[in-house]
């Protein structure tokens, strides 16, 4: 597998925390990274970068492009004391401010029905979570009986429009929220295993059965078919450290692929996580990573991002 640096960090302490591409990506060639020196663009598929100027110098640590992105030309990111938000592909930003202290945030993720509903939410790591009804321009935390405050990650039900269901993975456990995050409770995950760094959801379309997986730091990957209630390691022959990221990719016609980003690099199951194979074998341990079209990134912290080109 073909692998360049196609963006350098100029300082060693730089790191990449979160990358998103456009729905259109084949088409635009739209992606983008968020760093601990700001937000950065490519416009041919990663080749490229440039450093946005509206979070240039600004610590940025998540990014999310809107689902209708052909469309609405929304992206999303999130700076220490607020999300910033622009409508025309990030050429220009305007900033929803939140109250002090000003809240760290660890993740972005917008609602696949985006174009109908407006609907984001935002995971912090001492402020629990956050959303927005209106595009981002305003929002409110929507915290009830969630217990733990720091929240590494979330991910939505793939029948998120009629289920409205939502996973967030915490330093002690994992919670859902079965009304679009406005009311949490607790799973059954083990809190011995946790905490939860990186969640996925996926369809077996062979028993039209939701598979929710959860990466944990020091005990590889689990799984449970009952939302939660009931987990079950998962491949512990092939992962059984910490599992920074999950993402799942399906192109049209085919079964899902998961690819899990772990301390010695990129990982892809092709049967649902019961079998792995090592794609890319990291020079130090990658902190994010994004399949879009025929490429694959991979942020590494103290380098830059690594793009590798899929056969």
């Amino acid at each position: 597998m073909e692998a360049r640096f196609t963006l350098r960090f100029s300082q060693a302490e730089d790191s990449p925390y979160d990358m998103a591409a456009t729905p259109v990506f084949a088409q635009d060639g739209l992606c983008f990274v968020a760093c601990g020196s700001g937000l950065y663009r490519a416009g041919d598929a990663g080749a490229s970068w440039e450093r946005l100027r509206a979070s240039s110098e600004s610590v940025t640590t998540a990014v999310a492009v809107s689902p209708a992105f052909a469309d609405d030309r929304s992206v999303f990111a999130a700076v220490k004391g607020g999300v910033l938000r622009s409508s025309d592909g990030g050429d220009n930003w305007y900033t929803a401010s939140f109250p002090a202290p000003p809240p760290l945030f660890s993740s972005l993720i917008v609602s696949p029905d985006f174009a109908r509903d407006g609907f984001l939410l935002a995971s912090t790591l001492e402020d629990g979570v956050f959303s927005s009804t209106d595009r981002g321009l305003r929002w409110q935390s929507w915290n009830f009986g969630l217990f733990d405050l720091s929240v590494l990650c979330l991910a939505l039900s793939p029948a998120w429009s009629s289920d409205e269901t939502v996973f967030a993975g915490t330093e002690t456990g994992l919670y859902r929220s079965a009304n679009g995050g406005r009311a949490w409770r607790p799973t059954g995950f083990p809190t011995e295993l946790a905490p939860v760094l990186s969640l996925a959801c996926l369809t077996d379309n062979r028993s039209a059965t939701t598979r929710l997986l959860a990466g944990t730091e020091s005990h590889g990957l689990l799984a449970s078919c009952d939302r939660g209630e009931t987990w079950k390691p998962l491949a512990a022959d092939a992962i059984s450290g910490a599992v920074n990221q999950l993402q799942i990719w399906q192109s049209e016609g085919a079964d899902p692929s998961i690819y899990a980003l772990v301390e010695a690099g990129l990982l892809r199951s092709d049967d649902l996580g019961r079998t792995w194979d090592t794609l890319f074998r990291a020079p130090r341990a990658p902190s994010v990573m994004l399949r879009a079209g025929d490429v694959i990134l991979l942020g590494i912290p103290g380098d830059g991002v690594l793009r590798l080109s899929v056969s």
